[in-house]
Order: C-alpha cells, then structure tokens, then sequence
C-alpha cells in the first residue's frame, strides 16, 4: 500500500491555482447569470406587470376580473422580489459600487437580520483603500468566505449575537482584517483542523496571501479572523 504524504511546495501552490481560477471561472459565471437575471428576466416580469395594469384599468365594470388582475399583480410583485433575491445572491450589486466594504457590512447586517440575531459590525476603512475594478477576482474571495463563515454561524453555532470587525489599512501597508464571531456553543478546534470547508476557506485565502486563524472553545462561542494584504494596484 503507499504511503500517503503531504504535497511539496510547488504541489500545493499549483493546487491554490486551480482552486483560485476554479472559483474565480465560477464567480464571474453566477456574475452574467445574476445580469441577465436583472436586466432581462426582471424586466419582462415588469413590463407584464405594467401591461397587467393597463387591462386592470379597462375592468371596472367587472369587478371579480379586475380584482383577479390586482390578485396577479401581486404575485408579480412577488415574483421581482424573489428574482432580485436571488440575483443579489449569486453577486450583490453592492461589490459593483460603491464596493466590497459596503457589501461586506450589508451581508453582515442583512444576515443578523434574516436569522434574528443582534449585530455587533464594526468597520475601519483607511482613505485611500479603495479596490480598482482589476481586483474583482480578489474581491469575489473575499466576499464568498464572509459568505461561508456567516453560513457556519446559521448552521452549527446556535448563536445569538454576531459580531463582525473589519479593518482595512490603506497603502503602502495595504491589509485587511476581517473577523466574524459569535456567542454560541462552540466547539474544540482540533475537532475541525481537518476539515474540507475549513481547508477550502484556507487554501482561499492563502493563494492571496493571506492567512486565517480561529479560536474558539465548547461554550465560548467562536471567532475567525481572515487577513490579507491588499491587491497590487489599489490607489
């Protein structure tokens, strides 16, 4: 039987290279599908609505069928909802303008509100860190391991407060600090060290250069903090 090993170094950086342009393929693919959800299906859905309208107007003297088309109207309503729900999931507008620290915050509060917990966010944000549009793939990682770290929190942490600090230092430091904890149950660390969405989270943010650490302890809740320093080229 052979031995297992541990990759060498050249090994694991080409493995955080397929990984980084896997996720980075598969972003800019949910950010055209989260377009034409917006730009096309969302504005035929609207226009039906508009000319749903006009043949409500036209009913007044039929008033089970205008109210039939008020009834149709609203699940139209509905529907756009949901449209841009889902859109806003596979890529918030938010990362677009005004950028990635308005979008890291929305997701915070929005995600403390949808799973009734109290919100403890905190941002620090340097004049002068701004993200130029080249840095969308760093971004994107960014935000989808807020994203994996908030969704643990919903799943396993039975918490009732989230907490989240970010602190961006602009140039020529250029680092970002992102931590997101909460006061649940908790758990050993040694218990996860191996786990694939913890080694994912990781491997993610190591190709950036970047490093992750957690701590937490059975009924001491949690803490993750991600650090990274900025992508070449902010101003």
């Amino acid at each position: 039987m052979n031995a297992l090993h541990h990759p060498d170094g050249n090994t694991l950086a080409r493995l955080r290279g397929l990984l980084q342009h896997t996720e980075a393929q598969h972003a800019r693919a949910q950010a055209r599908l989260a377009q034409q959800l917006h730009g096309e299906l969302g504005a035929l859905l609207v226009a039906v609505k508009l000319e749903l309208g006009w043949v409500e107007r036209r009913l007044e003297e039929q008033p089970d069928l205008a109210t039939k088309c008020a009834s149709l109207g609203g699940l139209l309503d509905a529907a756009v909802e949901n449209l841009n729900r889902v859109a806003t999931s596979l890529r918030p507008r938010l990362l677009e303008w005004p950028g990635l620290w308005a979008a890291l915050e929305w997701q915070a509060q929005d995600f403390a509100q949808r799973h009734g917990l109290q919100a403890d966010v905190r941002m620090h944000v340097q004049a002068g860190a701004e993200l130029p549009p080249s840095a969308q793939d760093w971004a994107d990682a960014v935000y989808r391991s807020a994203e994996a770290l908030l969704d643990n929190v919903a799943r396993h942490a039975q918490a009732s407060t989230l907490r989240v600090r970010l602190y961006v230092e602009a140039p020529p430091a250029g680092l970002v600090m992102l931590e997101i904890g909460d006061d649940g149950v908790g758990f050993e660390p040694a218990a996860l060290a191996h786990g694939w969405g913890l080694l994912a989270l990781r491997e993610r943010v190591a190709h950036w250069g970047g490093r992750l650490t957690l701590a937490s302890a059975p009924g001491g809740g949690t803490t993750v903090r991600l650090q990274l320093p900025l992508p070449q080229g902010v101003s």
